[in-house]
């Protein structure tokens, strides 16, 4: 997966007045500040514009092609649901935005709250580029998260890795009144033991408060992963040059681990299962792991049962088995 052209275009252009050594530079300082977690939001990891152009290089790419996999797997589930206007809460410079506006291209009303100004600004430079006439349109609003209660109704209301930056407590509050105010609300967060754990216990939070379950669970019963298993997806995306460039890869290539979750106000059909780790496929038959209905389940899928083979045989980790 890569970047739409025009949005790529638009993020060379805004790297142009940094070289590489310096987004490379900012790149450390920035993974150094992450792993510190001095500071629980993101504004305050970017302080100086090579931050956000680093951000931009390395970051939103990979942003890009975990929203993109996590939307498409909820939109798959979620047809009938009419979606004209949609919220990024948290949104940096609108990366799940351009996801959005491409998965939903009926879109009437695009609104996005994001903290840091200067990210709102290269935001706006970038959806310039936009083909869709949406982007020009695009209402951003400049708002503290943690001092946010309440929201406009929208259609989707979309959080992106923005909840692990904020308190537990903040994170409860705002995603209730995400609920609130949407028909259809997806939680992205990296796939890491930490931020599946934010997830699955804003999914109690949610299931609580009588959501009803689009993706990826298949089921509304307490999550069965235990222990040190996590649930997390992969997207694998496009290293640009530059991309490369900044964080010294070699390869072509990069993979996006991510963790999500999709509920919805209607009660939707629900797949019998979906993969949860990587098929094992060999010449006669395919070992899957699923998540079930009753809970995590192996399986073996024969060519003697060819139609569920020719099904299995086209299915990747996260999809959904029908």
């Amino acid at each position: 997966m890569s970047l739409p052209p025009n949005l790529k275009q638009a993020i060379e252009e805004e790297l142009q007045t940094s070289g590489t050594n310096t987004l490379a530079q900012a790149r450390e300082e920035l993974s150094d500040r992450y792993r510190n977690q001095k500071s629980p939001y993101r504004s305050s990891f970017m302080s100086s514009n090579t931050h956000r152009l680093s951000y931009l290089a390395t970051r939103m790419p990979a942003t890009y092609a975990a929203v993109y996999k996590a939307l498409s797997a909820t939109h798959e589930r979620s047809t009938l649901l009419s979606v004209k206007s949609i919220l990024d809460v948290g949104a940096g410079p609108g990366t799940a935005s351009w996801v959005a506006v491409e998965l939903y291209p009926e879109i009437e009303k695009l609104t996005l709250m994001e903290r840091d100004t200067d990210l709102i600004a290269i935001g706006k430079r970038l959806m310039a580029n936009g083909q869709h006439p949406i982007f020009q349109q695009a209402q951003w609003m400049p708002t503290n998260l943690e001092q946010t209660h309440s929201l406009p109704e929208h259609d989707l209301i979309i959080l992106s890795y923005v909840i692990g930056e904020l308190s537990p407590e903040v994170q409860q509050k705002l995603v209730s009144a995400c609920f609130a105010a949407a028909k259809l609300l997806i939680i992205i967060e990296p796939g890491t033991p930490a931020g599946f754990n934010r997830i699955r216990n804003l999914r109690t939070t949610l299931l609580q408060q009588n959501a009803h379950m689009v993706a990826p669970c298949p089921h509304t019963h307490e999550c069965p992963m235990k222990g040190n298993n996590w649930c997390h997806f992969t997207a694998r995306l496009e290293r640009s040059a530059v991309h490369r460039q900044v964080k010294n890869a070699d390869l072509g290539y990069e993979d996006e681990k991510f963790s999500y979750l999709a509920v919805s106000k209607e009660k939707l059909i629900l797949p019998e299962a979906r993969i949860i780790l990587p098929p094992l496929k060999r010449s006669g038959h395919i070992h899957v792991t699923l998540c079930t209905n009753e809970g995590i389940q192996e399986k073996t899928v024969s060519k003697r049962n060819p139609e569920e083979f020719r099904q299995v045989k086209k299915c990747d980790l996260g999809d959904a088995i029908v």
